[in-house]
């Protein structure tokens, strides 16, 4: 089969800064589509000013714009506008990540917008919504993950809320939602033949997260009580090796535990109930004390062999040299001002028929 650029054809006018959006502008980019990034010299990307930098712009900002066609125009100026218009005309999608209200007070709405170009796209990526109590409210990744319920689930040994390293509202719930509300937009424009708004809320794609919380919590089970995929199982947890490296075990269906089993050559730790094997239950220290026997790699090394899922914890560094990745090339280098950088491409690929 043949890879193929899906969103080839299509033009993107990016109105969006720091990361939910730019990111979401970049995956959208890596896909085929043309995307115009606009910034207004009075409200710059902020992401431009992080450290470190190349040639007095962040590595930040490159990675996700350095595909993007990049125009700083002050709209709020008569030539600025005209010139907006103009791009507006021949544009697929048009998409913003202002507070609501703002796109209004620059005279460029969904509605005026409609009326330019009868069949734009247009997404309004926001923390709380369009509507709703606290749609006017400012929020950042930590505040969305706070109150969706996700830092209630992920505490330390004494009960506290621990931040996790990456992004999650802003990033699955802002990028990548934004991917899916622009091709549903498009799918939508094109059967229906007129106008398309999308409103995406990181409140409210962040909820997802907590789906099996929810779950448990419709049943009357307090999920805080039993975070079963949060340490409590021993199958499904993570362990210290002898090289202070970790892996990270995940044979969360008792065919993989059993299978590790007879890799460690333990046949009495079989089982074919579940509950056996919560901590508390099983004694979680003879894993403990297996798995220092041995380096991360050479653990890794003996379950290539086992179906088992047996994954090393990797740092970054070793996520760009793993193989697999490469396979997939997942990250593309790309030459900056001499210097080389690498960037995340896409999710997913499509392919078109045999």
């Amino acid at each position: 089969m043949q890879e193929i650029l899906p969103l080839k054809g299509m033009k993107i006018l990016d109105f969006t800064r720091l990361l939910p959006g730019p990111l979401g502008t970049h995956i959208l980019s890596q896909l085929g589509a043309e995307v115009i990034k606009i910034e207004s010299p009075k409200r710059m990307d902020y992401s431009r000013f992080y450290q470190p930098q190349i040639d007095g712009v962040s590595t930040l900002f490159h990675t996700l714009n350095h595909a993007k066609k990049q125009m700083i125009i002050d709209y709020e100026t008569p030539e600025g506008y005209r010139l907006i218009v103009e791009e507006i005309k021949k544009a697929d999608v048009l998409v913003e990540q202002f507070r609501p209200g703002a796109m209004e007070g620059f005279n460029l709405s969904f509605e005026t917008v409609r009326k330019i170009n009868p069949k734009i796209v247009y997404i309004s990526v926001t923390g709380y919504g369009q509507t709703g109590e606290k749609k006017d409210a400012a929020g950042h990744d930590l505040n969305y993950m706070a109150e969706t319920g996700l830092l209630s689930m992920n505490r330390d040994g004494q009960g506290r809320p621990i931040i996790p390293g990456f992004q999650v509202a802003d990033i699955a719930g802002g990028s990548f939602m934004l991917v899916s509300a622009c091709t549903c937009g498009l799918l939508a424009q094109k059967m229906q033949q007129k106008a398309q708004y999308i409103d995406v809320s990181l409140f409210d794609a962040t909820l997802a997260f907590g789906a099996i919380a929810q779950g448990m919590l419709q049943g009357s089970a307090d999920y805080n009580q039993m975070p079963f995929l949060s340490g409590l199982m021993v199958n499904y947890n993570l362990y210290e090796c002898s090289d202070k490296k970790w892996v990270a075990l995940g044979a969360l269906e008792l065919k993989f535990w059993n299978s590790f089993c007879e890799m460690v050559e333990q046949p009495s730790w079989k089982t074919s109930e579940s509950a056996d094997l919560m901590t508390g239950v099983f004694d979680k220290k003879q894993l403990e004390e297996l798995f220092k026997t041995k380096t991360r790699d050479e653990w890794i090394s003996k379950a290539a062999t086992f179906d088992v899922c047996l994954s090393p914890v990797l740092d970054l560094k070793e996520v760009y040299e793993l193989k697999h990745t490469k396979d997939r090339a997942v990250f593309e280098d790309v030459k900056i001002d001499e210097k080389n950088i690498k960037i995340y491409t896409k999710p997913f690929k499509t392919y078109t028929g045999l």
